[in-house]
């Protein structure tokens, strides 16, 4: 474990020393982004603004932070503040007692400093900028002082928890509830061998002694096992209070806005008619990957449960929750229904979004926000993995960008190689050229002139990319081709070079840049538009390049500085930036904006009438990939006798039209038979059919 460790953590520095030379920025900086990413790849976390201050209080007492997060603030009142404490020694150290007391007391003497209003007094001598991320906190948590119930302290480190360390002692604020969580090297790593999600393992008896008694429902040879429950509010609420979000990280549906109609009348019928509670509500609907069962006098009793996810009732849950925190309700007489569905871990993240899919009622579910497991992420990751970049300049290395389609993937790959297999697949695959799910978002939602949707954070925009993209696949998958994929990596590195050209320039004070950056990219799209009716920027020369031009890099300076310029000078019914640049009219201001127009561009630039061409070009050769593809599957699902299965499963059940279903037996009754192209593409629309259905 020692020897795992230490070559965590110099992996860990060595990818964040390189993308801290690409991008100009500090050490400390992209330590601290590159933790905080890995919460939000396990969403732990769903959003967080980057807040870095260390500065002096009352009494000379220090404070200190390095972000927040206010994603489940609607939700429950729970405001989390990130502070780091970070080393850059060659090999793990230690983190003691000493030093985490010493950061959650800075982080909790900033909120103190903060609701107080004392942080933001002109007589402060550490009074931040008002035009930084740490004075929209500062107004948030003064403004909202009342609502927040809540702070949780999130401790990111590279060293290693010290084996002698007590937990920190939970404070409090006038009411306010203070809690630490500490996020040290060995749980990072623990984290990522877990392919990046920390599971939630829950002892029911620390709840309950005897464990919660319960009806085994499993019917058949079905693959998984269930359990019918009724489970007290009060336990419901203990588990939310002990694991918050993570319980609800299956339900797409965790953070909308606690004053729908759905949860003020969960808190009506807590309020007013307990008794009634199990009579009202649905009850909720989970899973798990294991769980333990006591049968002990005749009874079955869940003493444990590995990896709970609430998957349908995540807002019954939270408001339990709520309604004992803000209402000071006992939840005495209030029970649940629960369907929980254990499910091995292999089929769990095919299967979970499916069960989400089908069992919430109470509210309506977006398509997009089950997006992750759609076929168009198969896709970018297939091509991700066939594409060979063209070596950058100096290099003779053609390498791959890769997609991370599941989270922590690109770890997870190369924890199974040697050291030589290693270092081969990270030559092919450099640190700087991995594309997550939401950097995709971020990049082409920017090109799409949406900056505002993107500064409201990765989630929200991944669902809001996903509601546009879905449809666009479904209609014209072969629009989704080699050189989409191309076109995709020459607008991050667009995207990526701007970063790096906003870190360095004269006029950038620090703060705001994702901002400055998405919305100085989004203006240099509409100056070309603007300005070349009938050009659009050259992609492919950039993919050929791997890199953008002087010029290029010139005009989206000067495009990023007419952004900052509005972006810090917001109305005066705007004073939160943060929140300015999540607004329509802060693109409108940003898209009217004038900016000098560089006479070199042009070179840049390509016809209009030529890239549609090569568009219709390489929709033409996809088209003749997809057929060849789908021949291929055929006879991949042949050898292993799913057509037999699918014609025997399909035949009771009417779900087929005489023709599909004619061309299934021909199928499953010929061995060796090969269908034409028009048959190979309507049987693999059958099997998407019967697989819509239920077929495995």
């Amino acid at each position: 474990m020692k020897a795992e460790l230490h070559d965590f953590h110099t992996t860990l520095m060595q990818e964040v020393a390189a993308r801290a030379s690409a991008r100009g920025e500090l050490t400390r900086t992209i330590l601290v982004e590159n933790l905080v990413g890995r919460l939000l790849d396990a969403e732990e976390i769903q959003d967080w603004t980057p807040c870095f201050f260390d500065g002096r209080g009352a009494r000379r007492r220090s404070i200190a932070l390095d972000g927040y997060s206010q994603d489940e603030f609607a939700l429950d009142g729970t405001l989390h503040l990130l502070i780091a404490d970070l080393r850059d020694e060659a090999s793990p150290c230690t983190l003691n007692t000493a030093e985490i007391k010493t950061a959650f007391s800075r982080a909790s003497a900033f909120f103190a400093e903060a609701r107080s209003g004392r942080l933001l007094d002109d007589r402060s001598t550490d009074r931040p900028d008002p035009s930084t991320p740490v004075a929209d906190l500062a107004r948030f948590i003064q403004e909202q002082s009342g609502a927040i119930k809540t702070v949780r302290v999130l401790l990111l480190s590279n060293a290693v928890l010290g084996s002698r360390f007590k937990q920190v002692d939970r404070d409090a604020v006038d009411g306010v509830k203070l809690e630490l969580h500490v996020w040290d090297l060995h749980r990072f790593h623990q984290l990522a061998a877990a392919g990046g999600r920390e599971l939630v393992d829950i002892d029911l008896t620390a709840f309950d002694s005897s464990g919660l008694p319960t009806l085994p429902a499993s019917i058949g040879d079905t693959g998984y096992s269930a359990y019918l429950c009724v489970v007290p509010g009060r336990l419901l609420a203990d588990i939310y209070e002990q694991y918050g979000s993570r319980l609800l990280e299956g339900n797409v549906r965790a953070f909308l806005s606690a004053q729908g109609k759905v949860n003020k009348g969960i808190r009506l019928t807590i309020r007013n008619a307990p008794g009634n509670f199990f009579a009202f509500n649905n009850g909720i609907t989970a899973t798990a990957t294991a769980v333990d069962i006591d049968k002990s006098d005749g009874l079955h009793r869940l003493v444990r449960v590995r990896d709970l996810q609430i998957v349908n009732g995540g807002q019954t849950t939270a408001s339990l929750y709520n309604a004992r925190l803000r209402d000071q309700s006992s939840l005495v007489g209030i029970f649940v229904q629960m369907k929980l569905s254990v499910l091995p871990s292999a089929v769990a993240e095919v299967t979970i979004p499916e069960i989400s899919r089908f069992a919430n009622t109470q509210n309506k579910v977006s398509d997009a926000d089950l997006f992750a497991n759609h076929p168009f992420h198969r896709k970018v990751a297939e091509l991700s993995a066939s594409v060979w970049a063209p070596p950058a300049l100096g290099s003779q290395q053609m390498t791959h960008w890769f997609y991370e389609r599941a989270r922590a993937q690109y770890q997870t790959e190369q924890f199974k190689l040697k050291p030589a297999e290693k270092r081969e697949f990270l030559i092919r695959n450099p640190k700087h050229q991995v594309i997550t799910k939401t950097d995709l978002a971020k990049f082409e939602n920017t090109w799409r002139k949406q900056p505002h949707i993107v500064s409201r954070g990765a989630q929200k925009n991944f669902v809001t990319y996903a509601e546009a993209v879905r449809e666009e696949y479904d209609q014209r998958p072969t629009d989704f081709n080699e050189r989409w994929f191309q076109h995709v990596v020459a607008r991050s590195i667009i995207f990526r070079s701007t970063e790096k050209l906003v870190s360095s320039a004269p006029w950038y004070a620090g703060g705001y840049r994702a901002n400055i950056v998405t919305y100085g990219v989004a203006r240099f799209v509409k100056l070309i538009e603007d300005e070349y009716p009938d050009r659009v920027i050259d992609l492919d020369r950039i993919w050929k390049t791997q890199r953008v031009s002087m010029t290029v890099a010139k005009q989206l300076v000067l495009s990023a500085e007419a952004a900052f310029r509005v972006l810090t000078s917001p109305p005066p019914h705007w004073l939160n930036i943060t929140e300015w640049a999540k607004k329509d009219q802060c693109w409108q201001a940003v898209a009217d904006t004038n900016i000098p127009l560089l006479p070199d561009l042009e070179i840049d630039l390509k016809p209009t009438g030529e890239e549609r061409g090569n568009s219709r070009e390489a929709r033409t050769l996809a088209q003749q990939d997809n057929t060849i593809s789908a021949q291929v599957e055929f006879v991949r699902l042949a050898e292993n006798g799913y057509w037999r299965r699918a014609l025997a499963w399909s035949a009771t059940r009417r779900l087929l039209s005489g023709v599909e279903y004619g061309i299934l037996t021909t199928a499953a009754q010929r061995p060796g038979w090969v269908p034409s192209d028009a048959q190979a593409k309507k049987l693999m629309a059958v099997a998407k059919k019967l697989g819509e259905e239920g077929l495995l």
